[in-house]
């Protein structure tokens, strides 16, 4: 019987001593400090084991006392690996120090007493037990402080059982049986050891439960429950996810598919459904040459339509065997949609649905280069006082004016054809020559004329036409050129359609030269600064306005009429505007070097300006560099200026203002709200222009009115200017005005600068 124990001990050691081998060397299993507190629990269960499988196998009562020392020692260290793989395990007081730092203390004080028994006997002693005839072995009788050791033992398990029932308490109820599991395997285990104490069985089976718990935990911790959890989170995860998927075994049977799928594609659950369409799919296609692919799907599903980016993927065991294949399915209807809806805000007027500038522009090239057989004409039009739309019938008003035009435009061009609306009242069609007639458009505008209903103000619209001969010309050119065709008669009451001729293209190909010397003109300083004095009453030139002429190399003097409206339109004129105002703050710098302090300069600010430059900076940054008073630099504005973005316009001169520079509005009375200026824009100087207030006709009238616009000014606390005086007469009728300053012919032209201070500069 005996024997039978010790070969069963022995067994129970080599299975312990496979399994930490197994997981030392197992390279799926992560080397942390869970493994190797399991690892640890094993080494110290098999010197266990071992010693009591020696104890009762030896008749050396020394050698068998040493046995039970060690096996009673073994005790204590298995507990103690079982403490620090249940704290590595259930994360529980991990970070505290204390119960390590306390059993492994008092289990060494109690492994030196119990290796003291030897001599003092105090813990147990030995006897022989026979259990048969011939058949004996020593076991042991316990003594008083056997009790400490069981004591301290007992501490030890109760720490380990309130570890996993304080973690079975605190988790969740799929993770409550990894740790309910492992608590009632160590119950068991101390529930054996505890009958073996009390009812004197005369070997300690629980032995071989420790190697059975051991086991269990290092599968139950390392393998079982892992897989389980993978396996469980892999489905959790799947249910939940915001995308069919759908799996087949090698023989295309359905074998899972999730909510998301069954939910889109078989609400009734059944897998045939999937089976059926996997198959179709897979008709007709080499089922050897399929390799993982991907693609964009429409399916209609209740009605619906869904877009789908669809993922098809083969799965291989480690030999290269498949094993099956799956497909994922993204619904990307939303993101389909908001990028079409994205794309088509890109490309589209947001107003009137008709194609912006650069779709426009795209669509055009792309039509001349797919219909080479076709010819075609460039159609635009836009609206003459547009803007006294908008100031009279409201913004409202006009924005249904604008969609009410590109509604008419889509009505009469229909296939073949393209439109858009370029920006603000411009629109551009692109159509065949062969469906162009006068009559189609004058029908469209009669009805856009009569649109206001207002018996008041008629609109009028303006239509040019360029006929496309160079297919491969910028589309730019094509629309300039019938924008050009409507300048051509934007002042007539006769014509509202005009065609881009020969000389219309003469003076398109002068200003496209004009724009392309531009740059290079501006680098060379073929630009020069021209000044025209500003005299006050006492006819002492207290003031010039700088001006500018391009001095070409061939073409000599070029007059500002034949470029600055070009750059305006352009945009160029910034440009312009920053090299002037440059060159007359340098001046004013050299003139103060010279001891010229009470010479000021004007110079224009463009529309432009405001748009393309950060205007306070740029002449703060300008007086700055030259260390020039900004009161000596005044800033000549037209009211072209607010026709946009008024308050900000406003703004940005209140604090030029406040920098100390002066405002100038020129050409005072030649638009409609110039009395509205004078209340909102902080100016300083007023500028009116005796050609606008003509003295030739209705004498007595004009000076009325000139007289009036004085006194307000003087009344506002502003200087006023007349320019444009070109006779005596008129310069003694203005002395008498109250005018402070005069500016014209009478007293000189533009003159260059070394001139104008030969002349004028002290």
């Amino acid at each position: 019987m005996i024997r039978f124990y010790i070969l069963l001990f022995m067994l129970t050691a080599f299975i312990l001593l496979g399994c930490a081998v197994y997981i030392g060397t197992k390279h799926t299993i992560k080397y942390s400090k869970l493994s190797i507190a399991i690892i640890q629990l094993f080494i110290v269960a098999i010197i266990t084991c071992l010693s009591y499988t020696y104890a009762i196998a030896t008749h050396d009562i020394r050698q068998a006392e040493y046995g039970y020392i060690i096996y009673f020692a073994g005790v204590d260290w298995i507990l103690i690996s079982f403490i620090f793989y249940a704290r590595q395990y259930t994360k529980v007081w991990l970070d505290s120090s204390a119960s390590p730092i306390f059993t492994t203390t008092i289990a060494v004080f109690d492994n030196i007493s119990l290796f003291t028994n030897v001599k003092w006997h105090h813990a147990f002693w030995l006897d022989a037990k026979f259990l048969n005839p011939g058949e004996w072995f020593y076991t042991f009788s316990i003594n008083d402080y056997y009790f400490v050791h069981l004591i301290f033992c007992y501490i030890m398990v109760a720490i380990i059982i309130v570890i996993f029932l304080k973690k079975t308490i605190q988790t969740s109820g799929f993770h409550r049986s990894r740790y309910l599991s492992i608590l009632i395997m160590f119950m068991g285990i101390i529930l054996l050891n505890v009958l073996y104490l009390f009812f004197d069985f005369p070997i300690d089976v629980s032995i071989c439960f420790y190697a059975i718990g051991a086991v269990f935990v290092g599968y139950y911790s390392l393998l079982y429950n892992p897989k389980t959890f993978v396996e469980y989170m892999l489905t959790t995860i799947t249910e939940r996810m915001e995308c069919a998927l759908i799996s087949f075994d090698e023989n295309d049977n359905c074998i899972y598919s999730n909510q998301f799928a069954n939910r889109m594609f078989a609400p009734t659950g059944d897998k045939r459904v999937y089976e059926d369409r996997f198959r179709k799919w897979k008709a007709g296609r080499d089922a050897n040459s399929i390799s993982n692919t991907s693609f964009n799907q429409l399916y209609n599903i209740n009605g619906e339509e869904y877009r789908f980016d669809v993922h098809f993927n083969k799965i291989y065991d480690k030999h290269g065997y498949y094993c099956g294949c799956y497909l994922s399915f993204y619904d990307v209807t939303g993101d389909f949609i908001a990028y079409e809806e994205e794309k088509y805000r890109s490309s589209h007027d947001s107003l009137t649905g008709a194609l912006n500038r650069e779709a426009f522009y795209e669509e055009v090239k792309n039509m001349l280069h797919d219909n080479p057989g076709v010819e075609y004409i460039m159609v635009c039009c836009n609206f003459k006082g547009f803007k006294l739309v908008n100031d009279m019938f409201g913004p409202d008003e006009a924005d249904r004016l604008l969609i009410r035009c590109a509604d008419m435009i889509r009505e009469k061009i229909k296939t073949g054809s393209t439109f858009a609306r370029l920006e603000a009242d411009r629109f551009a069609v692109l159509m065949p020559k062969s469906r162009y007639t006068e009559e189609l458009f004058m029908t469209g505008m009669n009805q856009l004329s009569n649109y206001l209903n207002n018996a008041h103000y008629r609109m009028v619209i303006l239509v040019g036409v360029y006929e496309i001969f160079d297919r491969e010309a910028p589309v730019i050119s094509m629309v300039d050129g019938a924008f050009l065709a409507i300048d051509s008669i934007r002042d007539s009451f006769k014509n509202s359609i005009a065609y881009y001729g020969d000389m219309l293209r003469h003076e398109y190909l002068t200003e496209q030269k004009i724009i392309a010397e531009f740059e290079e003109a501006l680098q060379t300083g073929q630009f020069a600064m021209f000044l025209q004095p500003v005299v006050n009453m006492d006819k002492k030139v207290v003031l010039a306005e700088a001006l500018v002429r391009w001095i070409h190399p061939d073409r000599g003097i070029i007059a500002p009429a034949s470029f600055v409206p070009l750059l305006e339109r352009t945009g160029y004129i910034y440009k312009l505007d920053m090299y002037i105002w440059e060159q007359a703050a340098k001046r004013l710098a050299y003139w103060s070097s010279l001891g010229e302090t009470d010479l000021s300069l004007s110079v224009n600010i463009s529309v432009k300006d405001f748009y393309y430059i950060d205007l306070y900076e740029t002449l703060v940054g300008i007086v700055e560099k030259y260390s020039v008073d900004p009161r000596r630099l005044k800033l000549e504005i037209t009211e072209s200026i607010f026709m946009n973005e008024k308050e900000r316009q406003i703004e940005i001169l209140n604090s030029l203002k406040e920098y100390g520079f002066l405002i100038e509005i020129d050409d005072f009375g030649s638009g409609y709200s110039s009395l509205n200026m004078l209340k909102e824009v902080p100016a300083d100087i007023l500028k009116m222009d005796m050609a606008f207030l003509s003295m030739d006709k209705n004498v007595k009238k004009g000076r009325k009115i000139v007289n009036t616009i004085i006194t307000l000014a003087k009344a506002l606390g502003m200087m006023v200017i007349i320019e444009g005086v070109e006779t005596k007469e008129q310069v003694d009728y203005l002395i008498g005005t109250g005018a402070d300053y005069l500016q014209g012919y009478y007293f000189d032209r533009p003159l260059p600068v070394k001139r104008f201070e030969e002349l004028y500069l002290k």
